[in-house]
């Protein structure tokens, strides 16, 4: 194993810089520091309220969100990271079904005639909710605290992308969704209205001005999002040694000056990653990001990922196809899903051996990514000996076995937890100050 190999998201990222003789452009724990150091020096220390305004606060007014500010600074440095963390219970996704459809010809009026005659042109089925629907998830749940990383596999069509667009909040494009989805204690409809910019979801698709440079989309996103006067003592600096940062964290100093039409595919997808950190999202999302790049671009990339988590506690969820067994290492927990259903939910460092205690057995030379997601090709897995006839082999199978698993009662329970606790700490009025008093027009 080479020591790039050797990466975990526990053991501080000590990293060297090649992988493969290919020189690496991210490093986790020299951004780390750096970012600290900004955050610390461009704090503005907020003052103790007076007596009168303690006494007009009142002893049972609640969160005190000056009161908090302050502790963070003391504790942790200045508050520009948002503790929300994303919670997913009994999730199921409903799209249109799109079986039944056929290509238009010149007797498609005449069908549409006689199937609209025949099925009262709709109205019943729109009556009775059911419809042209079709099940996409079925009961998915999960959990990913603030600081944490969450890898979702599965082999194309499996649902990966409807799960992620659904936690991204993008939810138009489906017909049903039911199940609870909470953002730190934030509803799904809260956030589309009054907190968009919490929750980003990044396409597969890089979408960039491709006439400006990468400075200048990067300065965009930074003066956009700059916190106000009442947490920065220099804004305009701010905006300057955190562009800086940006630059030297996702290795963009030596390219920064080029125009985005000129900028590699890795240099893109840095720079697309850069733009969600100034905007200071608490929960991002990346549908197969990494697709097109290559291996040391890609850990550059799932690094960059890992900066977010550790260093302002973000809640980042990713899927990413044929990810090296490095990527899969700096990832906190993986979920496991195919034709729309949930095999496994959990840490990363648990999941082969919760499959081939099923009896499916990993191949030395594979890696884990690739197992967990061709769990259900009886041409590509191997099985344990003894359970040849045991083991499960479609995806209904391994669902059912999940269902009842100590694994899938333990989700719960943490996910019952940590409910508990977010409404104990009221984290959602937290959360809704934070996003507030860190607003460009708040006033001192």
């Amino acid at each position: 194993m080479s020591s790039s190999e050797s990466i975990s998201p526990l053991d501080g990222h000590e990293e060297t810089e090649m992988l493969f003789g290919e020189p690496l452009h991210v490093n986790v724990s020299r951004a780390s520091t750096r970012f600290e150091t900004i955050q610390r020096a461009h704090s503005r220390q907020l003052e103790s309220p007076s007596r009168e305004e303690e006494e007009q606060a009142g002893e049972n007014l609640g969160f005190d969100l000056r009161k908090w500010l302050r502790g963070r600074q003391q504790a942790a440095g200045p508050p520009f990271a948002k503790r929300a963390g994303l919670s997913f219970k009994d999730l199921s996704i409903y799209g249109t079904d799109v079986s039944n459809k056929h290509i238009a010809t010149l007797i498609t009026p005449f069908w549409k005639l006689i199937k609209g005659v025949r099925t009262g042109w709709g109205i019943p089925a729109m009556l009775s909710g059911h419809g042209s629907k079709r099940q996409l998830t079925h009961s998915f749940s999960g959990l990913v605290r603030e600081g944490e990383m969450l890898l979702v596999l599965g082999r194309p069509g499996s649902g990966c992308s409807t799960l992620l667009r659904v936690l991204g909040n993008q939810r138009k494009t489906y017909t049903a969704i039911e199940g609870r989805v909470s953002y730190g204690g934030l509803s799904p409809e809260e956030i589309e209205k009054h907190f968009r910019g919490e929750v980003a979801y990044s396409a597969e698709e890089d979408t960039h001005y491709p006439t400006i440079t990468i400075r200048r989309t990067l300065e965009f996103a930074i003066e956009c999002k700059t916190p106000s006067t009442k947490v920065l003592a220099n804004p305009k600096r701010y905006q300057q040694d955190v562009l800086d940062m940006l630059l030297d964290m996702y290795g963009l100093r030596n390219s920064a000056d080029n125009i985005l039409m000129r900028a590699s595919g890795g240099e893109k997808k840095r720079t697309s990653i850069a733009e969600l950190v100034a905007t200071g999202a608490a929960v991002e999302i990346f549908d197969n990001s990494s697709r097109g790049l290559d291996s040391s671009t890609a850990l550059d990339y799932a690094r960059s990922l890992r900066i977010g988590a550790d260093v302002l506690q973000k809640t980042i969820i990713a899927t990413l196809y044929q990810a090296s067994e490095s990527i899969y290492e700096l990832f906190d927990k993986v979920m496991v899903i195919d034709e729309g259903r949930q095999l496994y939910f959990g840490p990363t460092t648990e999941a082969v051996a919760y499959f081939e205690a099923l009896g499916v057995k990993k191949p030395a030379r594979q890696t884990t990514s690739d197992f967990l997601s061709g769990l259900t090709q009886m041409n590509e897995r191997q099985t344990v000996p003894g359970f040849e006839d045991s083991a499960p082999i479609t995806a209904v199978d391994f669902e059912q076995r999940w269902l009842a698993s100590t694994q899938y009662q333990d989700v719960h329970a943490e996910l019952d937890a940590f409910e508990a606790q977010v409404e104990q700490d009221d984290r959602g009025q937290e959360l809704r100050e934070l996003v507030n008093v860190s607003k460009m027009g708040a006033t001192e």
